[in-house]
């Protein structure tokens, strides 16, 4: 049986930045087990599509990839069924069997993560781009976006629900807060929102005390760390940076303990 060879599954220019998540070890190559499984199974796509020249490959060569891997059948199940829902895989059937290719939301995924491998992403947001800073943001959220959105941001307004409206499928958006700005015209705006956006289901909780301090934003593959407050975005010159997964679980049970000890609006 031919050895399993970095060089056989990604383009030459690309083998670097790929060692960073997988090793060859002997007969084997091993995946960095701090990746997810859904990312896991886009690796697997995009593996088999370069090792077999066509952007479509089967259903049981990508599932058997990912077996390799060490992951649990079960989970590739759930994980495949939620990458569908979430547009970064097409699925085609030609007779009893089944064909897999990346979306170009997938593929994106995938190349993202190289660049998570070598380190971390990030944009500036210079002071007086206003309306630019807000469309990168909303460029940011909308490609990473799934089945849900948490936002921590210690202050936030009207204008917070700005950076929200252009979600256009179903989506739970979790807003963890301490100061509401104009609170009264927020809760009017609040109302207006969900009316006229029913796929959103968007719920804010205010944190009593100032343990609040970076302004994050999780989605189901990424987390952001961004420098300002979304209402005052392109106010002042603005960091935003795209982190690693370890990141991503500390700052998700950070959030979850924080919006456990909150009150609702």
């Amino acid at each position: 049986m031919e050895k399993p060879k970095l060089d056989n599954y990604f383009p030459v220019e690309e083998k670097e930045a790929w060692k960073k998540v997988i090793t060859e070890f002997h007969d084997k190559l091993l995946l960095d087990n701090e990746l997810t499984d859904s990312k896991a199974i886009l690796i697997c796509i995009y593996m088999s599509s370069f090792r077999n020249k066509t952007a479509e490959v089967s259903y049981a060569e990508v599932k058997n990839r990912f077996l390799e891997f060490g992951r649990e059948i079960n989970n590739f199940k759930v994980n495949y069924f939620n990458l569908k829902k979430q547009d970064q895989v097409c699925e085609k059937i030609v007779g009893d069997n089944k064909f897999l290719s990346l979306t170009t939301k997938g593929l994106k995924t995938v190349k993202d993560l190289i660049g998570e491998s070598i380190g971390v992403k990030t944009w500036l947001i210079e002071a007086g781009r206003v309306y630019s800073g807000k469309k990168l943001l909303q460029e940011i959220l909308y490609n990473n976006i799934g089945s849900y959105v948490k936002l921590c941001d210690p202050y936030v307004s009207a204008r917070t629900l700005d950076f929200l409206s252009n979600i256009d499928k179903k989506c739970k958006v979790s807003i963890l807060t301490q100061t509401i700005e104009n609170k009264g015209n927020f809760e009017r705006e609040l109302k207006d929102f969900i009316k006229e956006f029913p796929l959103i289901e968007i719920e804010v909780k205010i944190y009593s005390t100032s343990a609040l301090h970076d302004r994050y934003l999780i989605t189901d593959d990424s987390v952001w760390s961004i420098g300002s407050s979304l209402k005052d975005l392109g106010k002042k010159d603005t960091i935003v940076s795209k982190l690693g997964d370890e990141i991503k679980f500390a700052l998700q049970e950070t959030f979850e303990k924080r919006w456990q000890e909150s009150q609702p609006l």
